[in-house]
């Protein structure tokens, strides 16, 4: 598990993800270029974030994420 480092970026937070996660997520081109993508960030509680991609305008449920039999 790495660390990543809050910053401020026109305004707002930012925090980047590791490259070769979103690889692993079809996020990455065969060119090593991070595909745009629509994503949902919803704050739980103090300190503690979820981010999801949007799937056809929607944003996916938790558990259906979870699951590992997919």
């Amino acid at each position: 598990m790495g660390f990543r480092k809050l910053v401020e970026r026109d305004g707002s937070g930012t925090v980047t993800l590791n490259k070769d996660d979103l690889r692993l997520d079809g996020m990455v081109d065969a060119e090593g270029n991070i595909r745009e993508q629509e994503m949902h960030v919803q704050r739980l509680s103090r300190g503690a974030y979820l981010v999801r991609a949007v799937e056809n305008g929607t944003v996916p449920e938790i558990q259906k994420l979870l699951r590992c039999d997919d």
